[in-house]
């Protein structure tokens, strides 16, 4: 449990400046997370990233894939918010959930949201809350 907390920690800061720099990941799950040999964790992959200006989206001329359509559903299915499972705007906010996901993962071992279909994991992240956290203390 105390790698998790570290973990976590580290995740929390790496999300934090790209929160400040207006960067939403919008599809953080655990393959975007590593861990270095000296235990540094990195956050990889930021193919999916919104670029913001005070809260909104930044207007560049340049193409990138942080524009994108109202209803428009990226990411990964078992980690996504439920406004990102709707289609719904996202923002920093919406990651916190994402990042609760990945801690669930990291703590209990399984994910929190599961289903045999992208659709059914959409649909408990909607509709169901994940099961209970297993007492560490009795492992």
């Amino acid at each position: 449990m105390r790698k998790v907390l570290d973990y976590a920690w580290q995740i929390a800061k790496g999300l934090s400046a790209a929160h400040d720099k207006g960067i939403t990941h919008r599809d953080l799950k655990p393959e975007n997370i590593f861990v270095t040999l000296d235990e540094h964790v990195k956050i990889l992959d930021f193919g999916l990233a919104k670029l913001t200006e005070h809260g909104e989206e930044a207007h560049t001329n340049a193409p990138t894939a942080t524009t994108t359509q109202p209803g428009t559903v990226l990411g990964t299915a078992g980690y996504m918010s439920p406004e990102q499972a709707r289609g719904d705007k996202v923002d920093h906010r919406s990651e916190i959930f994402s990042f609760g996901a990945v801690l669930y993962e990291m703590a209990a071992g399984s994910r929190a949201f599961n289903g045999d279909s992208a659709v059914e994991i959409l649909h408990a992240i909607l509709t169901a809350d994940p099961p209970e956290l297993p007492d560490p203390a009795l492992d």
